[in-house]
């Protein structure tokens, strides 16, 4: 922080450390302090004139500190910096003096939180030494390390310990260098284990059970206390509720039955007019989910015919002045595409990076979700060849799910002005490594959708994404992220939990495909741009259900998608929205020859 930050009232000091400068909402930096820090705190909001000192005063004081990972301190002035790891080192905000009267409203303070603490704690210890009477601890650990390996990122703090799996924090489960954390929890018998160590494999077990790997990351970046653990369940049950969930959530049941009854919340939201979603902080991994009470567009009912008219009147046909229901229209757009391709028909529209019909409607939904929220840009990805997993007899569909490889799946990639941005090079840059990224990420989340003793042990692949997110300052730890300017972000898998999954060969399917949208500076995403770009992932529902019904009729061919290879993708230039919707189906348009618009295509 600046020496300007660092001046001023303790707590404003302090507030102003915790949420980063203001960009980290205080309600969710809050759950990061530790219960000594979050006392201190409480304290300095009471007595607004405490000023923070540049240098340490005579007597009692504490010293404000923020860790390497951006952890803020507020601990006697006297005592050992806190450290994280051997490379950890701490950055002195500045000095609290303090009175007898102020140390003892902190202690009380702090003696307060601690007994919340430990009355919950009780809760979670008596859960968890119920399944070791059971005799299912064990079972439940191997799950929960299992859990965790399969999670993309996971980190929490415990205390003043900080555990995760994740880039160079990888101390949770065993690594090449040392033995993980709830690994060492195999050899140690249950009436040994400490409260984190109870806590943590209990908490996870809850966590996962309410909400598969979700949950796992609402407490990333975090403190994982008993306290926070059980209001967080109640306030994801009493949200389900409010949405309007028939399913009730009794506060009288055990901790693991209250979180495998949120998990039948989670499950009665297909068809709902309420939509989960999540709020990603990128400096922490932070993954807070909340939900709307719409799921509705803002956008004009008829977008979708503004959009898409043209394509439906040359492909579909009907009557004049006849207009479709939005979702049957686009269903009968995707099923002419896929019939175009299996009859060999070749497509002359869409970007040199298109092969097909069925290629250029999901390149033509990839672009539409880039102008609808003004991003620079967006992609899709998903499996090319479908086929492979149209296979009745397990033997042979784990056979070929277990043979694919990144290059098995394809990544559409549509920009607004990218290149009249960054320049050509830069741009080729960005598209290739968003595509090559998104095809890496595909073939990890494909076998997510299969029962767990299905999955080879060799095979590394995390649990497919459930529900759209947004995301903010995406690009502070992620290498790829980082070199794809990805700012801020939406993802939109499909189906999501808010839609059946995808059924392929009697087996069903989430996070099949997606629908991002990425802004590389400027304002963050709100929520009305997760709304719209899910709007165009229904619409890509459409081409997939048409897609692998046709795949999975009597005497079909085989359709492979072919295009966006890494390096083609379509660049639309100028903004093309306006208030309710698109102006122009830019790409149909300019492809018709007309000259009423501008593209640039590049491949």
């Amino acid at each position: 922080m600046s020496e300007e930050a660092c001046q001023g009232s303790a707590h404003d000091v302090s507030i102003r450390a915790l949420t980063h400068g203001g960009i980290y909402p205080l309600a969710h930096a809050w759950q990061v302090l530790a219960l000594p820090d979050r006392a201190a705190l409480t304290v300095f909001e009471r007595h607004p004139s405490l000023q923070v000192q540049p240098q340490r005063p005579e007597g009692d004081a504490l010293v404000l500190y923020v860790n390497t990972l951006g952890r803020l301190h507020a601990r006697a002035a006297d005592a050992p910096r806190v450290s994280y790891d051997e490379n950890d080192r701490a950055d002195d905000l500045g000095y609290v003096p303090l009175t007898a009267a102020l140390r003892a409203e902190i202690g009380a303070e702090q003696a307060r939180l601690q007994a919340s603490e430990e009355a919950a704690l009780a809760e979670v210890h008596a859960a968890v030494a119920e399944l070791h009477a059971n005799g299912d601890l064990p079972r439940v650990l191997e799950e929960v390390i299992d859990h965790v390996e399969h999670v993309e990122s996971v980190c929490f703090y415990l205390g003043d310990r900080f555990y995760a799996l994740m880039d160079r924090y990888a101390n949770l489960i065993d690594d090449k260098r040392s033995r993980g954390f709830l690994s060492l929890l195999r050899d140690k018998p249950f009436e040994a284990w400490e409260a984190d160590e109870v806590l943590s494999v209990g908490a996870l077990h809850a966590l996962f059970i309410s909400g598969r790997s979700v949950r796992f990351e609402e407490f990333n970046g975090t403190l994982l206390s008993a306290r926070r653990l059980l209001d967080r369940l109640a306030e994801l049950a009493a949200s389900y509720s409010a949405a309007g969930n028939e399913i009730e959530v009794s506060p009288e049941l055990g901790l693991f039955a209250r979180a495998a009854a949120i998990r039948e919340q989670t499950l009665r939201g297909i068809g709902k007019s309420w939509l989960r979603y999540r709020w990603i902080y990128g400096l922490n991994f932070q993954k807070v989910e909340s939900i709307l009470d719409r799921n509705e567009s803002d956008e004009a009912d008829d977008v979708w015919w503004q959009e898409f008219e043209q394509d439906y009147r040359a492909l579909v046909g009907g009557p004049a002045g006849f207009i479709p229901a939005e979702h049957a229209g686009m269903a009968q757009l995707a099923q002419a595409a896929v019939a175009l391709d299996a009859s060999g028909v070749a497509c002359e529209r869409g970007s040199d990076a298109v092969t097909s019909w069925t290629e250029y409607l999901i390149e033509r939904l990839v672009g539409s979700a880039v102008l609808a929220t003004r991003a620079d840009y967006g992609m899709s990805s998903s499996l090319r060849d479908i086929s492979k997993l149209i296979s009745y007899d397990e033997a042979t569909l784990l056979a070929n799910l277990h043979a694919l490889t990144p290059p098995d799946f394809f990544t559409c990639f549509v920009s607004r002005d990218l290149i009249e941005g960054v320049g050509t090079a830069e741009a080729g840059v960005i598209a290739s490594s968003v595509q090559k990224r998104m095809q890496f990420n595909r073939w990890h989340f494909i076998p997510g959708n299969l029962e767990r003793p299905m999955i080879l042990k060799s095979r590394h692949w995390y649990y497919p994404p459930l529900v759209p997110d947004i995301a903010v300052h995406a690009d502070m730890h992620r290498a790829a992220h980082n070199r794809a300017r990805v700012k801020f972000s939406i993802r939109s898998p499909g189906p999501d939990m808010s839609r059946p999954p995808l059924p392929i060969a009697g087996r069903y399917f989430r996070g099949f495909y997606d629908v991002r949208v990425v802004r590389m500076e400027g304002e963050e995403f709100d929520v009305s741009d997760i709304l719209r770009v899910r709007r165009r992932t229904l619409w890509m529902e459409s081409v997939y259900a048409a897609l692998t019904q046709y795949l999975m009729s009597p005497r079909a061919v085989r359709l492979v998608t072919r295009g966006f290879q890494a390096g083609t993708y379509q660049d639309l230039i100028g903004d093309g929205a306006a208030q309710g919707g698109l102006t122009r189906p830019v790409a149909l348009t300019a492809l018709r020859g007309d000259g009423s618009d501008r593209l640039v295509v590049h491949g």
